[in-house]
């Protein structure tokens, strides 16, 4: 009997380790993602994807 519960508990710590690691892994910011493949980017390409997002930048209305 003790060594089901004892099983039981150890696969409860397992399962809850497993879920905060993923939930972690999943919470990543979105914008240090883009930050980190737009430094992956060559300099030229770079300056494509920044000129865009400067132009969106520029189109938007202020009152947002």
């Amino acid at each position: 009997m003790t060594v089901v519960v004892i099983a039981v508990v150890v696969a409860l710590v397992v399962i809850a380790v497993v879920v905060v690691l993923i939930r972690r892994s999943r919470s990543a910011d979105g914008v240090a993602t883009f930050r980190r493949q737009i430094d992956a980017l060559s300099p030229e390409a770079r300056r494509e994807v920044v000129d865009k997002v400067q132009a969106l930048e520029e189109d938007k209305p202020e009152d947002q």
